[in-house]
């Protein structure tokens, strides 16, 4: 640019001479480039993107590899590990010179993996020991354990004696059930100064179950009752009658016949006295004509039945509480007042309650009234958990809620039902009184 100043003239024809020359040069090296640019834009690359075969990194747990327990569900061990990095863990109990006893291969969700049914109590040990053991992508393993201490088999087992009021010579019912809900101990029971042939026992079954154990009492007055796990050992102390047991068949008038032959059949030994009381013509819902629940009273404080067999309901139906029969609203109403005489009948466990349902009549209005009856008295027996029971003649004269006009029993036919399409008719009798019988025996009652 100095040869402007010095001579512009040559300096323009110097410029002029040369701006062609570096024009083309400039040209010929923007060439390739310009080219490589459109190549770069139309033409795909030589060589594909690379893809990686590799999965991506686990994440690194953020918590520690641990193993915990827990013993908040009765009988039950549960087992949780976490900060897991490997796809699956190994659990194990170990115990003084053993190795450890495989339990199970349990999956790991995140970081967590948890043994779902857990580990069961036991009684031989209540400190146990667990490993929870994972192998790293590497090959190195790594370990972690866990204590817990579980409750001792000496305050496993609960007895009840329903109905606690016994007689000489007949069996005592014991209901015996497993705290832990696991079953599998074998119990026995004894009655003291009894020879040890003479004690019974069960399995315990597992869930949440009364066990029945029964044995015969063989002497009257103050007995002591034993009964025993191997871990532990209850006494029951019991005032045993020289009596025979008093069965009381009350009732309308679905009772009459039957409660004579109940005391028929149970008069010679091993049977019952009966007492007889019905009345015709009767409800509960209809406490102006004759008042059920207040005669429960005066049945209870007269008689001390230990055994109470009632059939009642043919002539219900009338209004409760503002309630018109027969829907399921009435039969909660119903049911109430059941309920509250059957609780009246048990005397705190003394005694037990059979309460009959009716077979299906012949004729509406009186098939929508024993339905709704029966439901009532199903819902009542429901509250209770020992000592009141539910006797369905249904199965037998009116299976699958159809009436029946006659059946074949023992080889021949018998009419079910009287001419009112009601009542059971007399033969009809002689099989519940029987059946009623059979289940007293089955039920320990009766010898």
């Amino acid at each position: 640019m100095h040869c402007l100043f010095m001579c512009p003239r040559l300096c323009r024809r110097a410029l002029s001479q040369l701006l062609p020359i570096a024009a083309a040069v400039v040209g010929l090296a923007l060439v390739p480039l310009l080219a490589s640019a459109s190549t770069a834009r139309h033409a795909p690359p030589a060589v594909p993107c690379p893809v990686s075969a590799s999965a991506p990194a686990p994440a690194v747990p953020t918590t520690p590899f641990a193993l915990s327990a827990s013993t908040q569900v009765t009988g039950c061990i549960d087992l949780q590990v976490t900060g897991a990095a490997a796809a699956s863990v190994s659990i194990s109990e170990v115990s003084t010179g053993s190795p450890g006893r495989p339990i199970a291969t349990v999956p790991t969700q995140g970081d967590e993996a948890t043994l779902e049914h857990g580990v069961p109590w036991v009684c031989t040990a209540t400190t146990r020991t667990f490993q929870a053991r994972e192998t790293l992508a590497d090959g190195t393993q790594q370990t972690t354990g866990t204590t817990v201490v579980t409750p001792s088999c000496a305050d496993r087992l609960t007895v009840n004696i329903p109905p606690n009021r016994l007689h000489r010579g007949y069996p005592v019912t014991l209901a015996i059930r497993d705290r832990w809900y696991l079953g599998g101990l074998r119990v026995q029971a004894c009655q003291s100064a009894v020879r040890l042939r003479n004690c019974p026992a069960i399995e315990l079954r597992p869930g949440h179950v009364a066990n029945l154990l029964r044995l015969r009492l063989r002497s009257a007055g103050h007995v002591v009752l034993r009964i025993s796990d191997g871990y532990q050992t209850l006494h029951r102390a019991v005032v045993v009658s020289s009596s025979r047991p008093l069965l009381l068949a009350t009732g309308d008038s679905e009772m009459q016949v039957l409660d004579e032959l109940l005391a028929s059949d149970l008069s010679g030994s091993g049977g019952a006295r009966v007492v007889g009381d019905a009345h015709q013509s009767t409800a509960i819902s209809s406490p102006f004509f004759f008042n059920w629940p207040a005669h429960a009273v005066g049945q209870v404080e007269g008689l001390h039945p230990d055994i109470v067999a009632m059939f009642l309901g043919g002539n219900e139906g009338f209004e409760l509480s503002g309630v018109e029969c027969c829907g399921a609203s009435w039969s909660r109403q119903y049911a109430a007042r059941v309920a509250g005489m059957m609780r009246l009948y048990l005397q705190r466990g003394a005694a037990a309650v059979y309460w009959f349902l009716i077979p299906t009549p012949s004729r509406e209005p009186f098939v929508r009234v024993v339905r709704a009856v029966d439901q009532g008295v199903e819902l009542a027996a429901h509250e209770f958990r020992e000592g009141v029971h539910v006797f369905d003649l249904r199965p037998v004269f009116s299976p699958g809620g159809r009436y029946l006009d006659s059946l074949d029993y023992d080889g021949r036919s018998i009419t079910v039902h009287e001419p009112d399409g009601f009542h059971l008719s007399e033969s009809a009798d002689v099989i519940v009184a029987r059946m009623f019988i059979a289940r007293l025996r089955r039920d320990g009652l009766l010898p």
